[in-house]
């Protein structure tokens, strides 16, 4: 890891997490009438329900690596993965969410591109950048991999308002990470993506994060390159 402290990661991990559960808790009042004590099954309260659920479960995915890498106890489970099935596999599982929040999504990758990498935590980097993706696009989402000259690019795209300057650019684990327990963006989430992408590699080669807003659906791009 870099010289982020620990405790400072730990410090977001939980403040992200509380305020996930507390989104939670108020989901959960709110499917019970307040008079009756009845429970009001409403979709939009159940589909919240999932997403903060989904947060929670980031959250402390994100902080378990993390802990176990920086104690040196994380070992990398390389396998060859077929990336259409790796993507094919996450939009059937979040189908129903998409579908609730009304996004479209697409998938664009040839079905017999295969490559080596650690499947468990390339679909955890999907898992948080969908979550948010999902939260703040118009209506579309798209996933795409190819092969561009020995690399692996994974792009998520949508057709929201694009990521802020600030964030634009490749992200690694090596720079000043602007990570604060009191903003609304704690940058955890990018940080933990750019550590996955590091561990793709060797040599002087290693995978890499990268936003931009110049994606084929007009909003923002989150590009996953690793090597091959």
């Amino acid at each position: 890891m870099s010289n982020i402290d620990f405790s400072t990661i730990l410090a977001i991990s939980i403040h992200d997490t509380k305020n996930a559960l507390g989104m939670v808790l108020n989901s959960l009042d709110g499917l019970l009438d307040p008079d009756t004590g009845e429970c009001r099954c409403d979709a939009s309260h159940v589909a919240r329900l999932q997403y903060e659920a989904r947060r929670v479960n980031d959250n402390l995915v994100q902080l378990l690596t993390l802990y176990r890498t920086d104690k040196g106890l994380y070992q990398p489970r390389f396998g060859t993965c077929l990336v259409y099935e790796l993507l094919e596999d996450y939009y059937l599982s979040n189908k129903p969410m998409m579908d609730h929040h009304g996004v479209n999504c697409d998938i664009d990758c040839e079905e017999d591109l295969a490559w080596t990498l650690d499947q468990a935590m390339v679909a955890a980097v999907l898992e948080n950048v969908i979550t948010n993706t999902v939260r703040y696009t118009r209506d579309r989402l798209r996933m795409a991999a190819q092969n561009t000259g020995g690399w692996l690019l994974l792009d998520i795209e949508d057709n929201g308002p694009g990521f802020p300057a600030a964030m634009l650019g490749r992200r690694a684990i090596d720079e000043d990470a602007p990570l604060d327990p009191n903003a609304g963006r704690t940058g955890l989430g990018l940080y933990f993506c750019a550590l996955i992408a590091q561990m793709h590699g060797s040599g002087t080669e290693h995978g890499y994060i990268e936003l931009s807003n110049d994606g084929s659906l007009g909003g923002g791009r989150f590009r996953l390159a690793l090597p091959g």
